[in-house]
């Protein structure tokens, strides 16, 4: 139990990359829609997020079938509004509300055929035989399915649509037990999804065919391509498929007797099912943990299950299978196991009807046994003859020893299929191994050259390095020479602005005390235009650009509400120099630096607490 443990850990491991980048597409996606105006782009989005949503949150992915409907409706596209039709009848027929499912697949094919699309009018056939295989009605699904594999075989054959019928059919088979057409049918599908290369496609083929080796007694072979398939599914993400994976698993568990292993896989499976929301599945698994509870000893506990699964398969998802699974065992618990046979015969009854009315040979000769031996406990012995007699005839008719041939020559196709596929992927690295030993002489010869090479370049790299080495010196020291510049250029700024309002206020004395004024007012204007001249600032400007790269740039990149006066300040901060040198560079009072501060902190939304030059300094 420890090994599963670390197996399923290891797996998760694995797989975690892959479910990340998935999580990043899909927040693309979402991203996507949510920006896109209401057209056909929108409306392929929602399907592309209906359909990644799909095996993970149906609930999820049929909101996007139904946006994806209301914005096709809205703008008259009618490809948007069948294609829409048929993924809310998918969501339907998964959620086991099928009459439903059926009203909108009929919807979106009426659509396909007025656009004369014959492909996708094929794809929404191929849902409704999945309606008639769920119901089930197995006839009426395989008389669609002969007519349309005619329809879709000529003139030029629909590869995919060929594909998904022979895969049905091959369900249909399994669940008749007609084992040998099963197989074939399979085989067909597996041949074209590998031709298509569909990787998803091969892994549903294999799953039948899995299921078909469970019921044809190789529960090992079956087992080894589950797991293959649970591993595939894990990586997807595909938490239906996971559910479906898993619950087949336990189910050959138990066959093989693992009943505590089988139980740990249908357990998990269970909670992936309800999660969600795979009704048809959770009757099913429910059955199958009833009956292994049973064989634990647990029997109570298993009748419970059980009658679970009765309830669930009859009332939520209307599974007659499932149904007739879940009577039969419990006809033979209350039989076998607690002795009480008259309490068995209503459950056997029922199940009799259900697998004679879906044409199941292998649960209705199973009923007909269990039934014969409940009439044999309570001394009915004529109709337990009458039923053992019934048993015989339907088991005779699915297993014989020319049926058993044919079986065991498909399984021997199939494997060696496999096989041939393991000796092509053998020659591959058989090939791969040559021509890596063919080079390895040739890669000593070239080791030698590449090392004279690696010497001659680590030498013009060593020249290099010390010409960048030379040139960073350089440019430091011109950086520095600038540096200097730019704190003269400043400090020669602050002191003329600081000399020539010194002027100016002598000059504006003597204009009060002397008679000639117009001499002063003359000296007085040239003082003023000197003090507002942009030159000295332009030059000042050239220095700290130099100095400080980026530095304007960025700031309004930052704060593009800044005004040229403003990003002064913010260069003649960026110096630290003191307020006095600011206000004699700028021309203000140090109670108008105060102010220009408090309103530029105003500005950039600094906090009482923060520093107004901290910030600028890592600007």
């Amino acid at each position: 139990m420890r090994a599963l443990h670390v197996v399923t850990a290891l797996v998760l491991l694995v797989f975690t990359g892959t479910i990340a980048q998935q999580s990043q597409k899909l927040d693309s996606l979402l991203t996507s829609y949510a920006a896109q105006v209401e057209d056909s782009l929108k409306v392929q989005t929602a399907h592309t997020l209906y359909e990644a949503y799909l095996e993970s949150n149906p609930k999820r992915a049929d909101f996007y079938a139904q946006k994806a409907l209301e914005i096709s409706q809205r703008i008259g596209y009618k490809s948007g509004i069948a294609k829409s039709n048929h993924r809310m009848g998918k969501s339907l027929l998964i959620a086991r509300e099928l009459d439903a499912a059926n009203e909108y697949f009929e919807k979106s094919l009426v659509i396909y055929k007025e656009l004369d699309d014959p492909h996708h009018q094929g794809l929404v056939f191929i849902d409704l035989i999945q309606l008639d295989y769920v119901k089930p009605n197995y006839n009426r699904a395989l008389a669609r399915i002969n007519e349309k594999l005619s329809v879709y075989s000529k003139p030029k054959p629909d590869s995919l649509i060929l594909l998904r019928l022979y895969n049905i059919q091959a369900k249909v088979y399994t669940r008749q037990t007609n084992y040998a057409e099963g197989f074939e049918s399979a085989l067909k599908a597996l041949s074209i999804a590998e031709q298509l290369k569909l990787p998803a496609e091969i892994v549903k083929v294999k799953g039948i065919l899995g299921n078909l080796y469970h019921y044809t007694n190789d529960k090992a072979k079956a087992i080894a391509i589950k797991e293959e398939n649970l591993e595939y599914y894990r990586k997807q993400n595909n938490r239906r498929k996971i559910g479906h994976a898993l619950n087949d698993i336990g189910n050959s568990y138990y066959v093989i007797e693992e009943y505590k292993l089988a139980l740990r896989y249908l357990e998990e499976s269970l909670s992936f099912s309800e999660e969600v929301g795979n009704q048809g599945l959770i009757g099913i698994t429910l059955f199958n943990i009833g009956k292994t509870h049973i064989r634990l000893g647990a029997i109570q506990k298993g009748i419970t299950f059980l009658k679970r699964s009765v309830n669930h398969s009859r009332y939520v998802s209307q599974h007659a299978l499932s149904e007739s699974w879940a009577l039969k065992r419990l006809g033979d618990v209350y039989t076998e196991e607690l002795r009480t046979p008259e309490k068995a015969l209503p459950y056997l009854d029922r199940a009799i009807i259900l697998a004679d009315s879906i044409g199941n040979k292998d649960d209705l000769y199973q009923s007909y046994r269990d039934r014969s031996q409940a009439y044999e406990a309570m001394g009915f012995y004529d109709k337990a003859i009458k039923d053992f007699e019934r048993y015989k005839t339907i088991n005779d008719s699915v297993y014989n020893i020319e049926r058993s041939k044919e079986i065991e020559h498909l399984k021997k196709e199939f494997e060696t299929r496999e096989k041939e596929q393991q000796i092509v992927l053998q020659k591959k690295e058989i090939t791969v191994l040559e021509q890596q030993a063919s080079i390895g002489s040739l890669q000593r010869i070239l080791l030698v050259v590449a090392l004279v090479f690696s010497m001659i370049i680590f030498y013009a790299l060593w020249q290099r390095l010390k010409r960048n080495r030379q040139e960073k010196e350089k440019i430091n020291a011109e950086l520095a020479f600038k540096k200097k510049e730019l704190t003269t250029n400043a400090l020669h700024l602050a002191k003329k602005n600081e000399v020539l309002e010194s002027l100016k206020q002598k000059a504006e004395e003597l204009k009060v005390t002397d008679d000639t004024k117009n001499g002063y007012q003359q000296l007085i204007r040239t003082i003023n235009f000197d003090l507002q001249d942009d030159n000295n600032w332009e030059n000042f400007a050239r220095y700290f650009e130099a100095v400080h790269k980026d530095f304007n740039r960025n700031v309004k990149a930052k704060y593009p509400q800044v005004t040229s006066n403003e990003l002064r300040l913010l260069a003649l901060l960026k110096m630290e120099l003191s307020s006095k040198e600011i206000a004699n560079i700028l021309n203000i009072s140090k109670e108008g630096i105060k102010k220009a501060r408090y309103r530029l902190r105003k500005k950039l939304k600094i906090e009482t607490d923060d520093s107004l030059q901290e910030l600028v300094i890592t600007l």
